[in-house]
């Protein structure tokens, strides 16, 4: 997994596919691609989360279908759709999403969010989860926005790494709180997404 931040976009990207689960809390503006979550669907994986609105995420899903990353609807390597779900922290600026992709490093960091007139966050369990447990750690990890007194409406998602580690769903739930509350208290810095992992 990669991931990237920019001015108002933040972006993970899992080219080879993970299992992501949503939860929204309030009315769901600015978001994409949703519905492609819930469990009863037949997408399983997902090729990138953005934190952004459309243009961003118009770029990840230009630099994914480049790369011949995606859902394939064809038999030459390209003929692929990205799957690539999204949330808008509005009032916050554009950015370029091909640019963020271009510039992402290996993911070391647990948790991210933006916060405008709405909340976008993500979390990225050490897990081999599937979409309904993927969206209780979303669920979950949801609460780490009101205890940070962040009331606007939000939508957070969680990402599995797809590595089996055994770690209860609950004690991974927790984690996913943790960390999101962390994100939101205290951001990486756009030029740096190396900060410290939770620890699980």
């Amino acid at each position: 997994m990669l991931a990237g931040r920019a001015a108002g976009v933040a972006v993970l990207l899992t080219p080879a596919g993970a299992v992501a689960g949503v939860d929204v809390r309030g009315a769901p503006v600015g978001t994409r691609e949703l519905d492609l979550l819930d469990p009863s669907t037949l997408v399983r994986r997902v090729h990138a989360v953005v934190l952004g609105g459309p243009s961003a995420v118009d770029g990840v899903v230009r630099w994914l279908a480049e790369r011949g990353h995606g859902f394939p609807v064809g038999t030459r390597p390209f003929e692929v759709v990205p799957i690539v779900p999204a949330a808008e922290a509005l009032d916050l600026p554009p950015a370029d999403g091909y640019s963020v992709c271009a510039s992402a490093v290996p993911l070391d960091v647990p948790a991210l969010a933006l916060i405008g007139s709405t909340a976008a966050g993500l979390v990225v369990v050490d897990a081999d989860l599937d979409p309904a447990e993927c969206r209780r750690v979303a669920m979950s990890a949801h609460d780490a926005f009101a205890r940070t007194g962040v009331t606007v409406p939000a939508t957070v998602f969680a990402v599995a790494t797809g590595r089996p580690t055994a770690t209860p769903l609950n004690d991974l739930c927790t984690t996913a709180t943790t960390a999101l509350h962390h994100a939101v208290l205290e951001p990486p810095r756009v030029s740096n997404l190396q900060v410290p992992r939770v620890e699980r």
